[in-house]
């Protein structure tokens, strides 16, 4: 990989995304595809001396594009690579101090897809940091914090609980592929599990891109909306902001510290409710009329970082951002 050509793709990436180009008088061919390296997700260290991005390749006998974390000096030199070339990594961002390259990847032995690398100090291995600030990030008076959604006692949203739920202990399910599997509730089960290799979809969500499959649900549904948190910078406990039946997302905090803003069902209505909604509709035979009706699905809010009532912002239709 040549600096000249990372440097000029990484320029045009901030701008939406690059890619080599082929060379000047031969025509783009199919094959040349596969040779096409693309950069993306350019992110600016603190101190502004080195861009993190993502450089993505394709790997024609696997069928699969592979990316990698690099690093670049702003004031020139060579590229190199950040992460492990046996596993996949995106979405560099530093950590407000300049403390942490955090990116994305899905590595055995951690928990969620957060990683990050040490770049204050000599260090090796990425880690996984427990507690440590990301979100929307605000400085003020000498004090910095981040103020981020999560859902209380986990990560994530999901209602679906995790799909290896009631797979171990005997079940005669456990070793079917991850959609043949009988999701819970189904009413009809395979007559010889070792046989069927079939697959059943009961939901919209049911391939995800870098997990294939997703596993149906094995229990009962369960809730966990996420909630706002606010943490300082500094090895301090975050603290939770709210508490209601609704999962706020795209959180952001004003410059000045003393707004919240966020994405949520635009009548702020449970995430049961929101779902339950779904499950209706998708069960009900196509009807025009109420399936193309113009309708908000999420909304822009915002509330004081103090607490208080959220506010609308806007009476628009779709689902706003």
């Amino acid at each position: 990989m040549r600096r000249g050509i990372i440097t000029l793709a990484l320029l045009a990436a901030a701008a939406g995304g690059a890619a080599q180009a082929p060379p000047a008088g031969r025509a783009f061919t199919p094959a040349g595809w596969y040779r096409l390296t693309t950069v993306s997700t350019p992110a600016l260290s603190p101190d502004g001396r080195l861009v993190a991005f993502t450089v993505t390749t394709v790997q024609e006998a696997e069928n699969r594009r592979h990316s990698e974390v690099w690093v670049v000096p702003v004031a020139g030199g060579q590229p190199a690579r950040y992460t492990s070339p046996a596993t996949e990594a995106s979405n560099p961002r530093f950590a407000p101090d300049g403390r942490y390259l955090f990116f994305t990847s899905t590595r055995a032995g951690g928990r969620g897809s957060t990683w990050a690398l040490r770049m204050d100090a000599p260090a090796g291995e990425a880690v996984q940091v427990e507690d440590y600030p990301t979100g929307s990030i605000a400085r003020v008076g000498g004090r910095t914090f981040a103020v981020f959604a999560q859902s209380v006692g986990g990560d994530s949203a999901d209602a679906r609980p995790d799909s290896a739920a009631g797979a171990g202990g005997g079940d005669p399910f456990a070793r079917m592929p991850a959609l043949a599997r009988p999701p819970y509730g189904a009413i009809t089960r395979p007559l010889d599990p070792r046989r069927f290799d079939g697959r059943h979809i009961v939901d919209a969500g049911y391939k995800a891109n870098g997990r294939g499959f997703v596993p149906n649900a094995r229990a009962a549904r369960r809730w966990r909306p996420q909630q706002l948190f606010r943490q300082e910078f500094g090895d301090t406990a975050k603290q939770q902001l709210t508490d209601v039946s609704y999962s706020h997302r795209d959180v952001a905090v004003s410059p000045d510290g003393q707004w919240i803003a966020f994405v949520a069902d635009a009548r702020l209505r449970s995430d049961s409710a929101v779902q339950a909604e779904r499950d209706s509709l998708a069960s009900l035979p196509y009807d025009s009329a109420r399936d193309e009706a113009p309708r908000t699905a999420a909304a822009i809010f915002i509330m004081q970082a103090a607490g208080g009532e959220p506010r609308r912002l806007a009476e628009l239709t779709g689902s706003e951002r």
